[in-house]
């Protein structure tokens, strides 16, 4: 069957290129004489768009250009239509500031021609566009829109695609229920429909870690969806990244290796490079896993590595040479491994740049779209509200009194409003303070990651190349050195989110106070209660940074103290006691104050918890703060999230 749908493709790639219709010298402004024809070469052109936009852009852009010829020269609004929608396809890969001007572009034409079939997958496209710039509410609401669309009509591979595409976003934003739930339906409408790609989508999304914890349950499911993946044509890419991921659930090397090397031959087949630098990157390190060194290496230098160069991955080439640097480390080669480990740092630099600058770039067109869409918006309001005024002036000159009434109570509703709105406005904008505050946490934590293997292997490689009277002194100069490594990581690991979230509430905060002691040396004395309920990782994320912003404070201005922490749970709340016995400080409330202090007070309030700080000069310091941990807490977080 596979066989048979490839010849079929290869046959209409052949007819569009000899085809005289979609002849691009040809005049653009001449009408052809086959309506009938042109919509058929539309048809198939459509079908090479997608089929191309992955594993050969280039040349999907040459079909889309192709395809707007066609439009041209019928002058059709369907035509138009398809053939941005296609150029908004083609771009999405490579451009995606330029994806969505011509998907905007197709959706005004459908929209002014009630186009329903073809608004389905430019809004579904518009989304994807949304969530590449972190715009995931807008995203949401496009797909809400897509699927109300593609009901009535049904399109229900437009639904099952829509619902899979809002689980991937909530399992961006950590709302993994609601991600199951989103998977659950694309998987009941794929099923219902018999849709193999949207079936084997959803079963290999439901097979992740977040959602089936056991490890033969989840190979099963992804098999499962294998085999629906593999009686649809175009499917190549799914089914090489999920033969990836079945080897990553297997320990054995061997089985690892197996299903790495059948994910390969279908990424050079299908020229999936991406996936192709993934399966060696794994390869390597189940050789590695063997004891394989050479192979190892081979996958990387031969390999990977080469082909990351010619495509420009710098986002690739990081991990690549970040993998290389451990072959190397498995060899002894510590020279060499320094000098990987500096080019992955490197071409890190260089992908954050690349991508910033592609963010501004897509932020720019979505902001522009919408500032024209509000002047547009403005403008007809005014029109309506002068007519309304013409029209009604006598009206008003009669009930003058009565407006009069009703503006008074507008005003006293519109002030009380005001006041809500600001109250919310507030904890948004120490919501977003906050987040920003952890991006940056995120980053340092990376760069400390980064350079702590450098530093480390550097020191190492040199301490090798030293010759000690004492051996014995020797091997404890490097003992302490990989200590300090594996010290530094585990700081970086707290400071990063997302490795927060897979830490206990006791061993973050233990862990805290452990590294504090370690790096400042001052004596803290931690009081904790050993059982704690699982609290929802915000409350964790949270509490946990105001208690590193209080070690903080204390290492900076009362570094000869004692500091002493309590924690425990009491009538419904989380509490944490802190004191030390350092120099105090001035602090009047309602002044301006230093931003850790201020983070402290705005952490809590986002809880609607409570922060008390006693202090002064020559007598100490003392916090008490108080976390709610009620249940209408976590249904409160659940619908900020």
């Amino acid at each position: 069957m596979n066989r048979f749908n490839s010849f079929t493709l290869l046959f209409l790639t052949i007819f569009v290129l000899v085809c005289p219709s979609v002849n691009v010298s040809a005049d653009v402004t001449s009408k052809t004489k086959h309506p009938g024809e042109a919509r058929d070469s539309l048809k198939i052109l459509d079908v090479l768009v997608n089929n191309n936009k992955i594993k050969n852009n280039p040349l999907s852009l040459q079909f889309a250009r192709r395809a707007l010829v066609i439009a041209k020269s019928v002058d059709s609004d369907t035509a138009m239509a398809t053939a941005y929608k296609m150029l908004g396809i083609a771009y999405f890969p490579s451009s995606k500031d330029s994806s969505y001007f011509y998907s905007s572009l197709a959706l005004k034409i459908a929209e002014s021609a009630h186009l329903e079939n073809i608004k389905i997958p430019l809004i579904y496209n518009l989304a994807m566009i949304s969530d590449a710039a972190f715009n995931f509410k807008e995203a949401i609401l496009l797909l809400d829109s897509s699927i109300r669309l593609a009901k009535p009509v049904n399109d229900f591979q437009g639904i099952s695609r829509a619902y899979n595409a809002l689980g991937n976003i909530n399992c961006s934003i950590h709302n993994y229920d609601g991600a199951r739930q989103m998977y659950e339906s694309a998987l009941s409408v794929a099923r219902k429909e018999t849709l193999y790609q949207q079936m084997g989508v959803a079963l290999a999304n439901l097979a992740k870690e977040e959602f089936e914890k056991d490890n033969n349950k989840s190979v099963a499911l992804q098999r499962e969806a294998l085999s629906y993946l593999k009686k649809e044509t175009g499917t190549e890419e799914e089914i090489a990244r999920l033969l990836i991921n079945v080897g990553n659930r297997y320990s054995s090397p061997d089985s690892a290796l197996y299903y790495y090397k059948a994910a390969l031959e279908i990424a050079v087949s299908a020229n999936l490079t991406k996936v192709q630098f993934g399966a060696y990157n794994n390869m390597a390190y189940s050789y590695l896993d063997k004891k394989d060194i050479r192979s190892a290496e081979s996958c990387m230098k031969d390999h990977a590595i080469p082909a990351a160069l010619m495509e420009h991955d710098h986002d690739w080439l990081s991990s690549l040479y970040d993998t290389y640097a451990d072959v190397c480390v498995a060899k002894s080669d510590y020279r060499t491994a320094l000098e990987m480990q500096k080019k992955a740092l490197k071409e890190r630099v260089i992908d954050h740049k690349q991508k910033a600058s592609e963010q501004l770039r897509l932020l720019v067109a979505l902001l522009d779209v919408k500032n024209k869409e509000l002047t547009i918006q403005n403008e007809q309001k005014e029109l309506l509200v002068q007519k309304n005024r013409l029209q009604k002036t006598e009206l008003w000159l009669a009930i003058s009194m009565l407006l009069l009434v009703v503006l008074v109570f507008v005003t006293l509703i519109l002030q009380q409003r005001n006041r809500v709105k600001f109250q919310k406005e507030q904890i948004a904008s120490a919501r977003r303070l906050i987040e920003m505050e952890e991006a940056e946490k995120g980053r340092t934590a990376r760069e400390l990651h980064d350079l702590t293997g450098q530093l480390v292997m550097g020191i190492s490689g040199t301490v090798e190349n030293i010759e000690f009277p004492d051996m014995r002194m020797k091997e404890q100069i490097q003992n302490r050195i990989k200590d300090l490594g594996a010290s530094m990581r585990q700081i970086s690991h707290r400071m990063n989110r997302a490795m927060i979230e897979y830490f206990t509430f006791i061993e973050l905060i233990t862990g805290l106070c452990n590294d504090f002691i370690n790096l400042s040396g001052m004596s803290v004395q931690l009081e904790m209660s050993q059982n704690f309920p699982d609290f929802p990782n915000e409350i964790v994320l949270h509490f946990y940074r105001i208690a590193q912003e209080l070690l903080t404070n204390a290492g900076k201005y009362a570094s000869e103290s004692q500091v002493k922490i309590e924690i425990k749970i009491e009538h419904g709340k989380l509490l944490l006691f802190y004191e030390d016995d350092g120099p105090g400080f001035i602090y009047r409330e309602n002044e301006k104050t230093s931003m850790g202090i201020m983070n402290i007070f705005e952490r809590t309030k986002l809880f609607n918890g409570q922060a008390i700080l006693n202090t002064a000069p020559g007598k100490g310091t003392s916090w008490k703060i108080s976390f709610p941990i009620t249940q209408k807490t976590s249904l409160t977080l659940q619908n900020q999230i």
